[in-house]
């Protein structure tokens, strides 16, 4: 036994010499051009990938934490690799995600075969609501005026999310449920430092906050696809706190991730993740441990709403009106303009279309604005890339069916939420808050090549149907 675990550990030293090897000869290969910062994403992006991809043929449930902890690193070295390969997308996660389905799709089948057997009807429902979304999904995609970016897109926007919960479905269980939530909120925490480093680069002071604003990304496209991500794990951090029992290590590290968070939640300027977050926090005190507090916050919180909502709608700033807010408006202008393209395209525009239908439709949906309101306000001098409304980018590149679907899947993980509630109450809150920040600010399924959010929610939807009936071991 001694000598065979020598023989392993020597042989994971040449794995990491290799993959050490191998991601350094990339990142010098794409010196030219790229700044210090993303060579160094690209190298660790590719080292963690390989190492990864190895440890799923030895410890797979090891390899998916790491995976998980390692999606600030892919998101940041995303512009590398980021390939359309017929009716698939090659890029870090779904290279990852692909290897691992495809060693385990064995036992991921055979799982679904047995819950759909003798799981109860919320389970059977799930299996045959998440087939029929990749489906009706797919089909929205005869409609694209690109048809194979958006057919490719979808692989990796939707089908590799998918893919991914079924794994966690398959490989995990109850008992693991503590490391894949710590996993989560390290990621998390490591996206927030990276942001800080942004915001921060010239000294830590107010000052520097509104001046490097618009640079600030947490490494994703934009400030709200991280906001988005951040309000769907800072509920578990709560938990975790609040009712759980934890060692002094455990405490030093949800403590200092809440105050990471919160600090990473502040500086986003982000309205929707504000207003989630608060409700966040409203949706875990509710319990009989929390009840006085509760009851508190609420007498407070009928005292304060206006001038905080005030203070959240204007993002702190002077502006006199709600309507004089340019971003507001361009999202308003979207209701209607969105309804229009629906009601021309019942079955969707296909994945990653949406652009190019809000250019041709933007002035028709303009103009569907009650007069009175269009008096008001002034059109925005930008169109907008997606609907900032997870309800509306759905029924526009996916279809009204497909929203239905999306709709009964959400309506049946929260039926098996309340099952038993004490368990999944962090889950619960978790998915309620994505849905409030992406009907309020926006969420998609792919926005550039950014899935983390995804992967994230449709992990959430995979941890409920672990809490749910346990899942076979693989």
């Amino acid at each position: 036994m001694k000598y065979y675990l020598q023989k392993i550990l020597h042989y994971d030293k040449k794995v990491l010499g290799c993959s050490f090897l191998i991601s350094f000869i990339v990142a010098i290969l794409n010196v030219n051009g790229n700044s210090k910062k993303d060579v160094f994403m690209l190298f660790s992006a590719t080292f963690l990938l390989l190492n990864e991809i190895y440890l799923s043929f030895k410890d797979g449930k090891k390899s998916v934490l790491l995976f998980l902890i390692s999606l600030p690193f892919f998101v940041t070295a995303r512009k590398f690799v980021q390939i359309d390969f017929f009716i698939f997308k090659i890029s870090f996660e779904t290279i990852f995600i692909t290897t691992v389905f495809i060693y385990n799709i064995k036992n991921i089948f055979t799982n679904i075969k047995y819950k759909l057997k003798t799981g109860d009807k919320n389970t059977f429902k799930f299996y045959i609501l998440v087939s029929l979304f990749i489906i009706f999904v797919y089909n929205s995609n005869s409609y694209s005026v690109y048809f194979w970016k958006s057919i490719s897109d979808t692989y990796l926007g939707v089908v590799t999310p998918i893919m991914f919960m079924l794994i966690i479905i398959t490989m995990f269980n109850k008992n693991d449920m503590r490391n894949i939530i710590y996993s989560i909120i390290l990621s998390v925490n490591l996206s927030c430092l990276y942001g800080f480093v942004q915001i921060f680069k010239d000294g830590i002071s107010l000052h520097n906050i509104n001046k490097n604003r618009a640079l600030l990304t947490f490494g994703y496209h934009n400030v709200n696809i991280f906001a988005g991500i951040l309000v769907t794990v800072l509920p578990f951090v709560l938990e975790y706190i609040l009712y759980n029992k934890n060692s002094k290590s455990e405490k030093k590290f949800l403590y200092s991730s809440l105050c990471i968070q919160t600090a990473a939640l502040l500086i986003t300027f982000t309205r929707g993740a504000w207003l989630s977050a608060l409700i966040a926090v409203f949706l875990i005190l509710i319990s009989k441990k929390y009840k006085k507090l509760v009851i508190v916050m609420v007498v407070i919180g009928a005292i304060l709403i206006k001038p905080a909502m005030s203070f959240i709608l204007t993002r702190g700033n002077n502006v006199s009106s709600f309507l004089e807010n340019e971003s507001s408006i361009a999202r308003i202008q979207s209701i209607y303009t969105d309804v229009r393209i629906i009601k021309d395209y019942p079955f969707g525009v296909g994945m990653s279309s949406f652009p190019e239908y809000y250019k041709e439709f933007a002035t028709r949906g303009y103009l569907m604005m009650p007069e009175d309101l269009r008096w008001k306000v002034k059109a925005a001098h930008y169109m907008l890339e997606h609907a900032h409304n997870i309800i509306l980018q759905i029924g526009v590149e996916f279809g009204l069916i497909s929203l239905l679907i999306y709709i009964l899947l959400m309506v049946n993980r929260i039926k098996v939420s309340f099952k038993d509630y004490s368990k999944n109450r962090s889950l619960f809150v978790s998915l309620i808050t994505y849905l409030i920040f992406s009907t309020l600010t926006g969420n998609e399924f792919n926005h550039k090549g950014v899935i983390t959010g995804t992967i994230i929610i449709f992990l959430v939807l995979g941890l409920m149907e672990i809490n749910n009936e346990g899942s076979v071991e693989a």
